[in-house]
């Protein structure tokens, strides 16, 4: 179950911090707007990458300004194999998990939280995934 590079970060933003927020990341950074799976009308946010990697999901939600916070961090998303012994591992040191697969995206994701809360992403490849899969499966 090794987990690789970071992947990306997403920070929580309240509406009215749009248009700074990605005029900052663009400007500042660099960072050019890419593809973002649809995750409905109730979801809304940009991905931002650099060098066609993405780096920064920025979410939008009707909360209060994160401005002068650390609020506006969300979790952190790992790149990582392995995911049948990561589920074991979870499930043996009884930390609660949910997973999803996002439609038209190309990985498979498991979350938790740490001690402190902070809520943490590994994402595994689809491959990776089915066979976890499959090995759920009863033989034939």
């Amino acid at each position: 179950m090794p987990v690789g590079l970071v992947h990306h970060f997403n920070i929580v933003i309240a509406p009215a911090q749009a248009e700074e927020t990605l005029r900052f990341y663009r400007e500042v950074l660099g960072l050019e707007e890419g593809f973002r799976p649809d995750f409905g009308p109730t979801r809304p946010g940009w991905w931002l990458y650099a060098g066609g990697h993405p780096v920064l999901h920025v979410s939008v939600r009707n909360v209060a300004s994160t401005k002068g916070t650390t609020g506006s961090f969300d979790h952190i998303a790992l790149r990582a194999t392995g995911l049948a012994d990561m589920r074991a591992l979870l499930k043996r040191c009884g930390i609660p998990f949910e997973e999803q697969r996002v439609d038209d995206n190309t990985v498979h994701q498991i979350f938790f939280h740490d001690p402190n809360g902070l809520r943490v992403e590994l994402d595994y490849e689809l491959s990776d995934a089915e066979a976890a899969d499959a090995a759920l499966m009863p033989a034939r």
